[in-house]
């Protein structure tokens, strides 16, 4: 007899040994006792976590000679014909290859025939959402008011691409990832049965590269197990899908904790040159830090062996969570690099120097706070301040850059005067700053206001004086802004009282009359009586 694989040596044949989808099993158990069948049914959730195992057992229970029953019996023929998928009132379709609307008329035309021996006639969609709009939309009617004892059953992993009209005729139930807990169960109980001796870490690591499907789980057990040894271990394990250990990480971190650029990329080139694949060990590394930032969150995740919980967590303790998020940022952007760079081995490398330099992050980060502390001392105090005068150069070796910052700090905050109004003359000698300031964001706001003529000031209000309409515009559109930007600078509320300058220009006359003459200059005009001139109104113009 040909070998079985696992998955279909142990597919589950009841409702109760499919694993962590209590919420759907529970519902189709009391729908058949009840006697509250649904004519259609939509599985959805990803692959391997038993949406056509559940469509089979469901055809099962309602088709077994005893039915409907919740357990079927998986002895009658029906069961039996059912199991080995050849059973006359049970089709199975795959839906990537019957996609067109044809497919649907030939199934139309099937289901004028009963049952020939079963209660139910049902049909099982596999990949429901490869069919085309128009097979969906031929569908419709049919899904919808079916022949009686006639059920449809479609299982999809992209639901999102099923047609909403499809969806709202369905009972939807959306199966789970399987945590590693229950396929680590599920895969003790299958090596019982078949006499394998594996550690428990092993099958960890197992469920763990599974990631959530129970038959990715026993396909990848079925690779360990041809391996052929008589006892399975996690560095087996390791080797077989390439995999790196924990102690490489474990150093790697340590490196990073001492700074140790040298030693963290001759570790990265060693991993390499054992033929390991770099994606695959980014991807190891990423998944490893985000452990240790949930640990050091206080969360204790469950795809870490019981064994390795304390000696993560001593590990964790090294870092702050910036530190951690920090790495996982520079991994996840190294992991994009890696797919679009001619020479990986070299951005990974330089990554890992980054990793080493994570102290300097502390220091930016309380330089940026120093920053901030001296933008909230008003402007016109830091300028009348007094350098400090202590020498903190004495002992150079005792005293460190931060503590000079911190004192300094401390003295010009408690030396400095407060204003309680504003002056003219303070606003002068920092008006061109203001401006600035403003321009930094309000550019063209900020190049009219240096345009203005300060007049005075009075309680606090800045008298403005300017000639330029566009001004007039902006004061209404930006003053609000500009006022508050003065107002945190001086620490005080200032207001802007901005006018336009009303001088009235003097006037220019083209082609002036003799009157106009009269008027302006009334010398000239006697000239011009008495001399018997005329005016060239062609090449003059009196002002």
């Amino acid at each position: 007899m040909s070998y079985i694989v696992l998955a279909r040596k142990y597919r589950p044949q009841t409702f109760e040994e499919i694993y962590a989808q209590e919420h759907i099993t529970q519902i189709m158990h009391n729908s058949i006792i009840s006697g509250r069948v649904s004519h259609a049914y939509l599985f959805t959730g990803p692959r391997g976590v038993g949406k056509t195992s559940m469509a089979r057992i469901l055809a099962k229970s309602l088709n077994c000679i005893h039915g409907p029953i919740p357990i079927p019996c998986n002895v009658c023929d029906n069961c039996h014909e059912i199991t080995m998928g050849t059973s006359p009132d049970v089709i199975e379709i795959d839906g990537a290859s019957n996609t067109g609307v044809d497919d649907i008329r030939d199934l139309q035309k099937e289901l004028m025939y009963s049952a020939s021996k079963s209660h139910y006639k049902i049909y099982i969609i596999d990949e429901v959402h490869m069919l085309s709009k128009n097979a969906f939309n031929a569908l419709l009617k049919t899904l919808e008011e079916p022949p009686d004892n006639v059920i449809f059953i479609f299982a999809t992993t992209e639901p999102q691409k099923v047609l909403p009209t499809i969806v709202s005729r369905c009972q939807r139930f959306d199966f789970r990832r399987i945590p590693i807990d229950a396929i680590v169960k599920r895969l003790q109980d299958l090596c019982g049965k078949e006499n394998i001796d594996i550690d428990e870490d092993a099958l960890f690591l197992i469920a763990k590269k599974a990631d959530g499907g129970m038959r990715d789980a026993l396909s990848l057990m079925d690779q360990v197990i041809s391996f052929g040894t008589e006892h399975i271990t996690i560095g087996l394990v390791r080797s077989i899908f390439g995999l790196l250990s924990d102690e490489v990480y474990d150093r790697m971190m340590g490196f990073i904790n001492d700074h140790q650029a040298d030693q963290m990329v001759c570790l990265l080139q060693q991993t390499m040159e054992e033929g390991n694949d770099i994606q695959e060990f980014i991807t190891g590394f990423l998944d490893y830090t985000r452990l240790l930032l949930l640990i050091k969150l206080g969360i204790i995740p469950l795809d870490i062996p019981s064994n390795q919980i304390e000696t993560r967590k001593n590990l964790a303790s090294l870092f702050n969570e910036d530190t951690l998020l920090y790495i996982i940022t520079l991994l996840l952007k190294l992991n994009q690099d890696l797919r679009i760079s001619n020479n990986p081995l070299m951005v990974a490398e330089i990554t890992m120097v980054k990793m080493t330099r994570i102290s300097k992050i502390d220091d930016l980060k309380y330089s940026l706070a120093q920053l901030e502390q001296f933008k909230t001392v008003p402007l016109t105090q830091t300028a009348q301040a007094p350098r400090p005068t202590a020498n903190y150069q004495k002992n150079p070796q005792q005293t460190t850059e931060r503590t000079i910052q911190e004192q300094i700090v401390r003295e010009v905050q408690s030396e400095i005067p407060k204003i309680e109004a504003l002056t003219i003359d303070i606003l002068n000698k920092h008006w061109n700053h203001i401006i600035s300031l403003i321009k930094k964001e309000f550019m063209v706001s900020g190049e009219y206001l240096r345009q203005c003529k300060v007049q005075k000031v009075e309680k606090n209000i800045i008298y403005l004086i300017t000639e330029s309409d566009n001004l007039m515009k902006m004061s209404r559109d930006d003053k609000s802004v500009m006022e508050n930007i003065i107002s945190r600078q001086f620490n005080l509320h200032i207001e802007l009282d901005i006018k336009q300058d009303t001088v009235e220009k003097e006037k220019v006359i083209t082609n002036p009359t003799i009157q106009d003459v009269q008027k302006y200059n009334p010398n000239l005009a006697q000239f011009i009586e008495a001399t018997d001139s005329f005016i060239d109104t062609e090449h003059s113009s009196h002002k």
